[in-house]
């Protein structure tokens, strides 16, 4: 099917939606070759018609050209369909990719410096670690076998070889103990509680999650975009022993719970941490966390809440829940939400453990300063919405990565000179915005500020280390008529609906080059 088959069945199953309403329609689909992202609306109703909804499927093929596809049918039938492979999305909001290997603070690409002493030997696993690692399986297993009435459900051990095999796929030599582990047994199928709550995978499934999308892994969301809706990453618990980063070229998943939670093994750990440790991440929280300075050391943990009866046995599927001290520790979840209007200040001292607290988003109906977060001394992130005046003092709160605000009004004076904030978004100002104070920010790397009366436009020129900008339309054309291109920008979003020729020449003016654009016209019967 050619652009211009697709363009007529995408007008024919618009037309089809739109009915027997009077009004010119639009579709737009961004297309990724294996699904899509579409919106379409009435031209002539303000809102989205939550019964206007264009049957797709089929009509678009897994061989087609990524990229932007529109349909505009008018009410007499005729349409014009365009077509861009130049421009990123554009459904909602147009978005131009300038450098796609961009990321933000704490999302490094691969390519990461090896650690030392992890590159493979195909040396066999450490005699005297085999035998701890022995001793203390053997003792788990009789245990296990005592109060379930048969012996572990285990897969047979893996060989030096296989050992040696799986390591040469990904480059790493794995730590003695998680060696000795897979030595010992090749999985822990039946999940029998030797790490408490988790188990371990065969040494194939290893291979299989450490090239999964990105290698090593990622302990939040399993891609890593540099324009997805991503803020500071926090500190791991505890602190200092697990890097700051979102992924990790050096972390190996090799286990889990089969409920959302994986273990990795740590080569790259912190300051205070260990080569070989141990940590959880997955749905359970926001940041991960350490669960044990070695396998042998979850191992023993697990051994020894059997020797004190901290355990539960589920009869019913024949299997123990083994209670082990570090199952127990607190999950810390750095984020706190405060809906206190009258009294935000008291609300905030009020919260447990504020040195915890990394993240705080506050409503309120008055006005703000904040200072009032001044408590929250770890603060990376703070949103702030509804609030009428807000006062940005933050020069006491060193560590402030990410501020969002949505008032009446607000003065950025204050935020001169900031040395860690490199995240601002701004919405719902009613006065007019002077961005002069953003050019001391050191760190600025992104900025919304869509939808505000900014005088002085061009002033975002003098932010030398914007890299990811929101605008919208009108501003987008009032910096471009200034002379001003960005040309450092990794990427631009443009809120709002756009049509794809007008993001075409956007982007035509942005990079001084041509961009790719076929158009089609044709007619329609018009609808009855």
């Amino acid at each position: 099917m050619d652009l211009g088959e697709i363009g007529r069945t995408l007008a024919e199953r618009l037309r089809d939606a739109v009915g027997d309403r009077r009004s010119d329609a639009v579709l737009q689909i961004s297309w990724r070759g294996w699904g899509a992202r579409t919106a379409e609306w009435l031209d002539e109703e303000p809102t989205d018609d939550p019964h206007l909804h264009v049957n797709i499927f089929g009509a678009l093929e897994a061989d087609l050209p990524r990229g932007v596809y529109e349909t505009r049918l008018r009410r007499d039938g005729s349409y014009r369909f365009s077509f861009s492979s130049d421009v990123d999305l554009l459904i909602e909001r147009a978005r131009f990719v300038f450098d796609p290997d961009f990321r933000y603070p704490g999302h490094p690409l691969p390519g990461m410096p090896r650690p030392v002493g992890i590159e493979p030997t195909g040396t066999p696993t450490d005699p005297a670690v085999l035998r701890e690692v022995g001793a203390l399986v053997e003792e788990f297993a009789e245990r296990y076998t005592a109060i379930i009435g048969h012996a572990p459900d285990w897969a047979p051990g893996a060989g030096e070889e296989e050992i040696a095999a799986a390591e040469a796929q990904i480059g790493i030599r794995l730590p003695e103990e998680l060696r000795a582990l897979f030595r010992l047994i090749g999985r822990d199928s039946g999940e029998t509680g030797l790490l408490s709550y988790y188990s371990h995978d065969s040494l194939e499934r290893l291979v299989e999650e450490y090239h999964e999308g990105l290698p090593g892994s990622c302990a939040g969301v399993p891609y890593d975009s540099p324009l997805e809706d991503t803020g500071p990453v926090f500190d791991a618990d505890p602190p200092r022993r697990l890097k700051r980063v979102f992924r990790n070229d050096w972390w190996v998943t090799f286990g889990g719970n089969h409920g959302g939670e994986y273990l990795a093994i740590d080569l790259d750990p912190d300051v205070e941490g260990r080569s070989g440790q141990v940590l959880a991440y997955g749905d359970f929280s926001e940041t991960p966390r350490l669960v044990g300075s070695s396998v042998t050391e979850m191992i023993e943990e697990a051994l020894q809440a059997l020797r004190a009866g901290r355990y539960t046995l589920h009869e019913g599927d024949h299997r123990i829940e083994v209670h082990a001290s570090f199952t127990g520790l607190p999950v810390r979840d750095p984020v706190e939400s405060v809906r206190n209007g009258a009294a935000p200040a008291e609300a905030i001292i009020g919260i447990e453990h504020p040195e915890l607290v990394q993240a705080c988003y506050l409503r309120h109906d008055g006005d703000l300063d904040l200072a009032v977060f001044e408590p929250l001394g770890s603060l990376r992130d703070i949103g702030v919405r509804g609030a009428k005046t807000v006062t940005v003092t933050v020069s006491n709160l060193p560590l402030l990565e990410s501020l969002t605000i949505t008032a009446e009004q607000t003065d950025l004076n204050a935020l001169s000179g900031h040395p860690t904030l490199w995240d601002l978004t701004l919405s719902g100002l009613t006065h007019p915005v002077d961005l002069t104070p953003l050019a001391t920010l050191p760190n600025l790397t992104r900025l919304a500020v869509n939808g505000l009366d900014i005088p002085a436009i061009d002033h975002l020129a003098h932010l030398k280390a914007l890299r990811i900008l929101t605008l919208d339309a009108s501003q987008l054309t009032r910096l471009l008529a200034s002379g001003n291109r960005l040309p450092q920008l990794a990427a631009l979003t443009i809120s709002g609906r756009v049509l794809l020729p007008e993001a075409v020449e956007f982007l035509r003016q942005l990079r001084g080059t041509d961009v790719h654009l076929e158009e089609f016209t044709g007619s329609l019967s018009p609808s009855v």
